[in-house]
């Protein structure tokens, strides 16, 4: 009982942040952006997965990677809470807009249940991972992925090696995109791909028990 309550406590964490922060407006403009974009230039699907993958980042940023939140929650853990719980709660907190986003994107592209849910998943392992950054580097390290995420994250790592002279860059990326979250490989599970969706929850299970690890040492410091 201690563990959800815990968990409500610091999912709670997101309505403030929309009306004292402005997490609500950020979002608000990528979700417009997106759709003119997929009204002009990129298919439906990938819109939705980039709406939840890329709100996700910024809520991240909004809900654990600011200085503000990175003090209060090292005065946080100075009381009785447990690791996990803590960042299974900003988990929810961050995915809760994402799914949103992703929803209303592809309302606005033609609804399809099945890009609907992979737009969900995808924000789910993409914002695991971007709390397990963004804890211990701060909000330089959700910039970095949500430009990664943007640029590249909707590319097959095979059309980077197939270039002529890819270079040791484009290697380091097609492998980023390869292991890492990527939302190409996340398309396959609106087709009833279980690899792509294991993949998906293997991201949300680790990023969120990564990120747990980095406030356990967080608060092993502030104590």
């Amino acid at each position: 009982m201690r563990f959800l309550q815990c968990v409500f406590a610091e999912w709670s964490l997101v309505a403030p942040r929309f009306t004292r922060t402005r997490l609500g407006v950020t979002l608000l403009a990528l979700g417009v952006s997106l759709v003119w974009l997929g009204g002009r230039a990129l298919e439906p699907f990938t819109i939705t997965l980039l709406a939840g993958s890329l709100a996700a980042i910024v809520a991240a940023a909004g809900v654990a990677g600011s200085e503000n939140d990175r003090r209060a929650l090292t005065t946080a853990l100075t009381h009785p809470t447990m690791p996990l719980a803590v960042a299974t709660g900003r988990w929810l907190a961050l995915v809760t807009p994402a799914v949103l986003l992703s929803f209303v994107c592809a309302a606005a592209g033609g609804w399809n249940p099945a890009h609907a849910i992979a737009g969900v998943i995808a924000a789910g392992a993409v914002g695991a991972c971007a709390l397990a950054m963004v804890i211990p580097l701060g909000n330089a390290a959700a910039t970095g992925l949500f430009l990664f995420i943007a640029l590249a994250g909707a590319v097959a790592p095979e059309r980077l090696v197939a270039l002529a002279h890819p270079g040791f860059v484009r290697l380091a990326a097609a492998s980023a995109i390869e292991l890492g979250p990527a939302l190409w490989h996340y398309r396959d599970i609106a087709t009833g791909d279980w690899g792509a969706l294991a993949h998906a929850l293997a991201w949300t299970g680790l990023g969120i028990l990564l990120a747990s690890g980095f406030i356990a040492r967080r608060r092993g410091l502030a104590r």
